[in-house]
């Protein structure tokens, strides 16, 4: 019988499939953005724009405050993001699908962006998002499973054995039980995105492009 207390790592392996999932949802939206970027697809060039201006407004206004301010509020946006994708997945899984598929755009846009400027895409990569990446999209991934699962499994077909309340209930301890290890990770990226990431793109401008 599932318990609150089932290890996060017992969850994560039993839902690889939904797991893989997000993650290939993320990918082809980054691929595909970052090929269409700069093409006249005039709702596509307005949504993308539109969005990288409010990021960027976004995360300059973390940069202005002090590190343990910036953390706080990158942490708790990002928090807030993944939440939205647990909490609204019940709704036919539409939520977690768009975020993945949005934030899979921003990524393509902005490597497109970088690769028009001239910039060194690889180390962008590696040093710019790698870092914190690491432990934010996994976060991200991770809750983006459980939303599509929550969609899936409370309103196309119940998980096996189960009524669709039997089954919003156990996705619903399988995301408690995940809970602890996703602020973790959130909290450790931000703590990279801000004093760390910044000194590593700075990296950037000694390199050859």
């Amino acid at each position: 019988m599932f318990t609150l207390f089932k290890p996060a790592g017992q969850v994560i392996r039993q839902n690889r499939s939904w797991l893989y999932m997000a993650i290939i949802i993320f990918l082809l939206s980054g691929i595909f953005f970052y090929a269409v970027t700069g093409t006249p697809i005039e709702p596509l060039d307005q949504l993308t724009s539109t969005q990288m201006e409010q990021l960027q407004e976004l995360f300059s206004t973390i940069l202005e405050q002090s590190p343990a301010t910036g953390i706080m509020l990158l942490f708790m946006n990002n928090f807030l993001a993944v939440a939205q994708m647990l909490l609204l997945g019940a709704v036919a899984g539409i939520m977690p699908m768009l975020t993945l598929i949005f934030n899979g755009a921003m990524l393509g846009t902005a490597a497109s962006q970088a690769a028009d400027a001239g910039l060194p895409l690889l180390p962008l990569l590696l040093l710019g998002i790698a870092p914190h990446g690491i432990f934010e999209l996994f976060a991200f991934f991770l809750c983006g499973a459980l939303g599509l699962k929550f969609g899936y499994h409370c309103v196309a077909s119940p998980l096996p054995g189960k009524t669709r309340l039997e089954s919003f209930i156990y996705i619903w301890k399988e995301t408690l039980t995940v809970l602890p290890l996703v602020t973790i990770l959130l909290m450790i990226a931000a703590l990279v995105e801000i004093l760390v990431t910044p000194r590593l793109v700075g990296l950037l401008w000694d390199l050859p492009l």
